[in-house]
């Protein structure tokens, strides 16, 4: 479980600087975002990518039907929501040379990255080799390096923790 808890981390990879924790090289090469229809409004901090949402940058990928993003004043990201109205949101990426990919899924996958927090509501998967966690929500703290998956009448949670993995 150690080694899928410190690839969660790199959910949050497309919020901060989309690779700060995929492939060394990733970081350097340049973020493509594809969209239907962008909304870009460098004053407010507000913007909006639209139908069929594709962000690349190296080995790591989101797709989700929308994505808007949040900043404060001095132009730090507050929110970043990636929305799965057809197909959930999903993000994937290679952590190192050689490691089984991380995939996490979910219907909204929000970031908080001042406040160093995810989100991940709606039919959540995370998986990586044939480790998993499946449930309705799930939290993670990034500070505290802690996973909280909350009560809910919306169904239970599931972690599946295969030994072999674990490093």
């Amino acid at each position: 479980m150690g080694q899928l808890l410190k690839h969660f981390l790199f959910l949050i990879i497309i919020f901060m600087s989309v690779n700060s924790f995929a492939l060394p090289d990733d970081s350097n090469k340049a973020m493509q975002i594809h969209a239907s229809s962008t909304l870009f409004n460098f004053k407010k901090g507000f913007n909006v990518y639209d139908g069929d949402v594709k962000v690349t940058q190296g080995s790591t990928r989101l797709t989700a039907d929308k994505l808007t993003t949040q900043n404060n004043d001095t132009h730090k990201m507050e929110e970043a929501i990636a929305y799965g109205f057809q197909n959930p949101a999903h993000y994937w990426t290679l952590p190192k040379a050689g490691d089984v990919e991380f995939h996490a899924q979910a219907k909204v996958i929000t970031f908080y990255p001042l406040k160093s927090l995810v989100k991940l509501e709606g039919d959540v998967v995370i998986t990586q080799g044939n480790n998993s966690f499946h449930g309705p929500i799930i939290l993670y703290n990034i500070k505290d390096q802690t996973v909280t998956s909350p009560a809910s009448n919306k169904g239970r949670a599931t972690i599946v923790i295969d030994p072999n993995q674990l490093k």
